[in-house]
């Protein structure tokens, strides 16, 4: 059964002749916006170009704009591990009617806040379902409800320089909505563009009073007192700081108005931020690059996987956290592939510091020492993991006979007995941890 949602879709394309834009690395998400557009919602004209190189999907925009067709773009937030917020800020430079959606994993409120400043209309967390997909697309192609289409239709006039239809549009939200911070925000930009600069400021700030939060605003009189009042100029950009702290460029120029006012450590305070701000970005691209790599030589070159799964661990070396697991289990598998069964614990002993209580590296760190023969130490940590998660050996098969027979093997007959019992609860038809169960049975007699 259709939905509104859909309607709105089906209509930007077909009626609208719309048109949309992918700059993306993952093949997935194509797949899906595709498969959403042609077979879930039957649009039969062609609506959709993918790329995963940035000039060539900005050629494809020029060209639809340049034929006026309403484009609706969609980019990841990071294509082949690079950041793609030069690219979003170039559109929104280059192209302020369009629609941008920005694709990201699972991120912080920070980093959220961060991608509608630089001009997400709208921001789809990843994985996604097709009805979310299509809602998402309905929501940023057509905003819901009166208030947000009179907002969109001034933000129109204010791009065509129809000022007055701007002042027209703002004064019928406030009607509905008194001191609408969007309304305001319409209302000054409109005053600013007739040069009456005195009455913009004061709709900004009105505008801020009623929303501390919304950042156009703040902007805004930042802008405003940009070279006129440095005092009021720093206050602005540290509030916009303090909301959006992700923000490299502006935190430099925080550095650089205290350093005009000769203010060396202060200055040096957000500089620093800026820095840390710049290697964690260029730690995100090191990451994608390295990761990519080693994941290409797992199979075929474990020995090379490890030099690239060692050298991205290296480089996060002052951030590591439970997120990295994922990175210690592979150099792991890459090190027991070629004997290296020590080094295989080192490393899983080094992801305890991370992650102390994962039942996943207590396991691994058994397997590492059964691969040396240690069946002892094995046992140690395999009664570990399943204290830990009493769900361990009922997750696969594999693991419940491995641990089982490890147990066995070192006379911990009781112990195989209760995971084999569990396990088959799990897997009742596995004749391997049948026979096993047979063998940790007392003898008869």
């Amino acid at each position: 059964m259709a939905t509104k949602y859909d309607k709105i879709v089906r209509e930007f394309y077909e009626e609208q002749a719309g048109f949309t834009v992918l700059l993306s690395d993952e093949p997935s998400f194509y797949k899906l916006l595709r498969g959403t557009l042609h077979k879930i919602l039957a649009i039969r004209r062609d609506c959709l170009a993918y790329y995963q190189e940035q000039a060539p999907c900005l050629s494809e925009i020029k060209d639809k704009i340049g034929a006026k067709q309403p484009v609706l773009v969609f980019v990841e937030r990071l294509v082949r591990g690079k950041p793609t917020a030069d690219f979003i800020l170039n559109i929104r430079r280059l192209f302020p009617e369009i629609k941008v959606v920005v694709l990201t994993d699972e991120t912080s409120q920070e980093e959220l806040i961060f991608l509608h400043e630089l001009g997400a209309n709208n921001i789809i967390t990843k994985p996604v379902s097709v009805d979310s997909l299509v809602q998402k697309l309905a929501f940023t192609i057509q905003p819901q409800g009166k208030l947000a289409q009179l907002v969109e239709a001034g933000k129109t006039f204010l791009r065509k320089g129809e000022l007055d239809k701007v002042l027209v549009v703002s004064a019928k939200i406030l009607e509905i909505k008194p001191d609408s911070p969007a309304a305001l925000m319409l209302q000054g930009d409109a005053q600013s563009g007739m040069g009456q600069r005195e009455e913009a400021l004061k709709s900004y700030l009105q505008a801020h009073e009623q929303s501390k939060v919304f950042m156009e605003p703040i902007k805004k009189l930042a802008e405003f007192y940009k070279g006129n009042d440095n005092d009021q100029y720093l206050h602005y950009l540290k509030k916009l700081d303090s909301i959006s702290p992700l923000n490299t460029e502006r935190k430099c120029e925080i550095g650089r108005v205290h350093l005009e006012r000769e203010e060396l450590e202060e200055a040096e305070v957000y500089f620093d931020d800026a820095v840390k701000c710049a290697v964690k970005e260029a730690h995100n691209y090191l990451s994608q690059v390295m990761s990519g790599i080693a994941e290409s030589l797992f199979e075929v070159a474990p020995d090379k996987a490890e030099k690239y799964y060692s050298k991205l661990l290296k480089v996060k070396s002052s951030s590591l956290s439970a997120d990295d697991l994922e990175t210690y289990n592979k150099l792991g598998i890459a090190l027991r592939k070629q004997g290296k069964w020590q080094q295989a614990v080192e490393n899983y002993q080094s992801a305890l510091k991370v992650a102390p209580n994962e039942p996943g590296l207590f396991y691994n760190i058994g397997l590492a020492y059964s691969d040396g023969k240690e069946y002892a130490k094995c046992a140690k940590y395999f009664k570990r993991a399943v204290r830990s998660d009493g769900m361990i050996h009922k997750s696969a098969v594999s693991v419940a006979r491995n641990i089982a027979g490890i147990f066995l093997k070192v006379g911990m007959n009781d112990e195989a007995r209760v995971v084999l019992g569990e396990a088959l609860t799990e897997f009742p038809d596995d004749d391997k941890l049948k026979t096993l169960l047979k063998k940790s049975e007392p003898p008869q007699g």
